[in-house]
């Protein structure tokens, strides 16, 4: 991955709750959004007390904390940070807290882009990457579990017709697709997961974003098998999400699952990157 002191390309930077982590490690969750800051800005930031208490958080002792490190995903999504106050920390200024000048973004929900770090930093100052993002069809390098990616969860493509899970590699794209039997010369995977890499020119890539309304409550679907649907709610109000049974999954973010028959309004977007100039 590019080094976050590059100054020709920005990378991110995650600060992971302790269920996020875990997510990750056990599951291989690799979905990621709300709050990032740009890796190189937080460079300082180097202890869990420093990194904590920046982001308005009290450390109590803490040995060591994870953060995930990662170019700006293909049509990522970047905002700046809402000013309402709330039960956890918020940034009305734009930045985090603190002597450092840190400026805070939100991430709209997406897939971890290929290469993404996951980086252990501990109370002596020491950091470590413990794994890395490779893409869809294998996911977390050592992780105890692979979870399906959702197809409307980031970057897709178009190739040939079909429409296929698809991660950005340099000048080139790794395409995945879940069938019994794969195309032929795909590789194999894993069983029944198939993986390809292509030309960025031969594809066009694209993110698909369904939203909807929910006991009157906008939502992004993050995943449907046409019974039950995923839910992000798109508001951090506490007091809404609670009436509605929403779940608290990292400050600020809330899910919850639904029958997909209660979803009103839905509506469907299709973000285009554009083709690369030949």
């Amino acid at each position: 991955m590019t080094s976050r002191n590059d100054p020709d390309r920005l990378v991110l930077q995650k600060l992971l709750t302790a269920d996020l982590g875990k997510a990750i490690v056990e599951d291989g969750y690799d979905q990621v959004g709300g709050v990032v800051v740009s890796a190189a800005d937080a460079a300082t930031l180097d202890t869990p007390e420093r990194l904590l208490a920046a982001y308005g958080f009290e450390a109590n002792g803490q040995e060591l904390v994870d953060v995930v490190r990662f170019e700006v995903p293909p049509l990522a999504r970047l905002e700046r940070p809402s000013v309402e106050e709330r039960s956890w920390p918020t940034y009305p200024t734009g930045f985090l807290r603190g002597d450092a000048v840190v400026p805070v973004w939100e991430l709209g929900r997406t897939r971890y882009p290929y290469g993404a770090e996951y980086w252990r930093i501990r109370s002596d100052g020491e950091q470590k990457c413990l794994s890395t993002y490779q893409g869809a069809a294998r996911g977390w390098r050592g992780a105890q579990g692979w979870r399906p990616w959702s197809p409307l969860v980031g970057p897709r493509a178009r190739w040939r017709g079909a429409e296929l899970v698809a991660d950005v590699v340099g000048d080139g794209v790794l395409v995945s697709v879940r069938t019994d039997a794969g195309p032929e010369g795909w590789e194999e995977v894993r069983p029944g997961v198939w993986s390809a890499a292509l030309p960025l020119g031969e594809c066009e890539l694209f993110e698909v974003v369904l939203t909807a309304t929910w006991r009157d409550v906008p939502v992004r679907v993050l995943a449907s098998d046409g019974t039950t649907s995923q839910l992000l709610l798109l508001s951090d109000d506490e007091q809404r999400a609670e009436s509605v049974g929403a779940r608290l999954v990292e400050p600020g973010v809330y899910e919850a699952e639904a029958a997909t028959d209660e979803l009103a309004d839905v509506q469907g977007v299709t973000n285009e990157l554009p083709q690369p100039s030949r």
